[in-house]
């Protein structure tokens, strides 16, 4: 159970709302990237889950319950370590996490958001009738019912990944300690062009990988729909947290 809220908390660190749980990689992230302090307008405070990486968290996904199980507790262990340290809340560096969703929001003293699917449902409200919200993930064949079904999704989205030979996903996989912007992007665009084609009622895209957010500008620039990534959900979960202050005129002195 949460403390109250209005109660004063002990903390190390102060002025840091959000929390980010990284795995374990080694490959170059690029401005817009959840890696990237760059990225944020605000202070954000990162945390290493050591020894996690990513195809680990996504056999875990797939339903492998003998890994699931200690790598949930791991990560229950480093988000209320965030928290502790003196956040508000926290976040993960990978989408495929939103199936340990309820369970890290449940464990942790602090709110939990574990995926950008978790924006799948507002999105959807967005839309005109017979649109459908397009999913963009790094793996598809990673990428199940079950995670759409823990964002509060329709199961039967129209989901696109990136080739296992792709630059992009090579990249990821073996630790580039250097990657290309523009080859990046051009994987990442045939993707979202492959959904789109196979997919015509698509009238927005969530990204799952936290690692495609550098690319969102570009993906809505050339299909003219709304994208929505890991940096959106951190931002809007930021916002209220920490609500804009505004001055009413009547307290400015003239």
């Amino acid at each position: 159970m949460r403390a109250n809220a209005s109660a004063p908390r002990t903390r190390t660190i102060h002025g840091v709302s959000i929390g980010i749980l990284m795995l374990d990689t080694g490959f170059m992230r690029l401005p817009g990237d959840i890696g990237h302090g760059a990225t944020w307008p605000f202070p954000v405070q990162y945390a290493l889950v050591e020894g996690v990486s990513g195809p680990q968290v996504m056999a875990a996904a797939a339903g492998d319950n003998e890994a699931a199980a200690p790598l949930l507790e791991r990560f229950v262990d480093a988000a209320n370590g965030l928290a502790r340290l003196g956040v508000d809340a926290v976040t993960t560096s990978c989408g495929f996490l939103v199936l340990f969703q309820h369970q890290l929001a449940a464990r942790c003293a602090v709110p939990v958001a574990t995926s950008s699917l978790l924006q799948i449902p507002l999105a959807a409200s967005l839309l005109r009738r017979g649109q459908r919200v397009g999913v963009l993930t790094a793996k598809r064949s990673a990428l199940t019912a079950a995670h759409l079904l823990a964002a509060n999704a329709p199961p039967d989205l129209p989901v696109a990944g990136l080739p296992e030979a792709s630059r992009f996903f090579q990249n990821n996989l073996t630790n580039a300690a250097q990657v290309s912007f523009d080859e990046q992007a051009k994987d990442i665009l045939d993707c979202a062009q492959r959904l789109v084609d196979e997919h015509p009622d698509v009238g927005a895209i969530v990204s799952e990988c936290a690692n495609f957010a550098p690319y969102s500008a570009l993906i809505a620039a050339r299909f003219g729909v709304p994208v929505y990534d890991i940096v959106s959900l951190v931002e809007w979960f930021h916002a209220g947290l920490r609500p804009r202050v505004y001055r009413h005129p009547t307290e400015l002195k003239i």
